[in-house]
């Protein structure tokens, strides 16, 4: 049987989208359907649950073709797709520009396209991706990274002209949410004092965010800016 008014999460093994996917499953009655690249703890957990799991590794040939069509074969209405899956390379890294834009870019336009039918299968719709507050000023040391999340918000307001008023399209752009394990506490105080809030929020801020999101009937191609007011500092 295809899923009805399903959540279609990429990137969701850890972190955000693992966070996302779980309150999905455990906070609502909406199915969810998720993507992985490696095997965790957590896609299991997510699979107990009730999700369901397709492991994909979008820089492999024919990856999105791939997962494209599992989508389609288990899924029968969409009530919003979330463009979690991203990955930082540093610009020095082989394949780095090719790589980011495929996984922010490219990825997130095929989705967008291949599954707008079933988007609009249902009486409203979300597409969610979720970019870099950073866009919005640039860094000298992850060009290829923030071009790759510009042109995902430059998506945003195209599909939103595209898809209205059907779908609703729009971009979470976050600054700090997590840190990571082997951040220093230096660099942690560094990071939290670039903000107004200076806080690790966590990803139920994003969450908090998907929510209002999904729930308001009258927002569309917009870029909302989750950065702790960082950008007045």
């Amino acid at each position: 049987m295809q899923l009805k008014n399903a959540i279609l999460i990429s990137g969701a093994g850890q972190r955000i989208g693992y966070y996302l996917a779980k309150q999905f499953l455990t906070q609502t009655d909406y199915p969810v359907i998720f993507s992985y690249r490696t095997e965790r703890a957590g896609v299991a957990e997510l699979v107990r649950l009730g999700g369901v799991a397709i492991q994909a590794d979008f820089n492999q040939p024919d990856a999105i073709d791939s997962f494209i069509t599992e989508v389609k074969a288990r899924v029968g209405r969409l009530r919003a797709l979330i463009h979690n899956a991203s990955v930082w390379l540093d610009d020095s890294a082989p394949a780095s520009f090719e790589q980011q834009m495929r996984l922010h870019v490219e990825l997130p336009y095929r989705l967008n396209q291949a599954l707008c039918e079933l988007l609009q299968a249902n009486e409203s719709a979300d597409i969610i991706s979720i970019s870099d507050a950073k866009v919005a000023r640039g860094s000298a040391h992850q060009i290829a990274y923030l071009a790759s999340k510009a042109a995902l918000q430059n998506m945003t307001k195209s599909f939103a002209l595209a898809y209205a008023p059907r779908v609703k399209v729009n971009d979470i752009a976050p600054a700090l949410i997590m840190f990571n394990e082997g951040d220093t506490e230096s660099y942690r105080q560094q990071r939290l004092q670039q903000n107004l809030i200076p806080i690790e929020p966590g990803p139920e801020v994003i969450w908090q965010t998907i929510n209002y999101i999904m729930q308001n009937t009258y927002l569309t191609g917009q870029v909302i800016r989750l950065d702790g007011g960082q950008s007045l500092v």
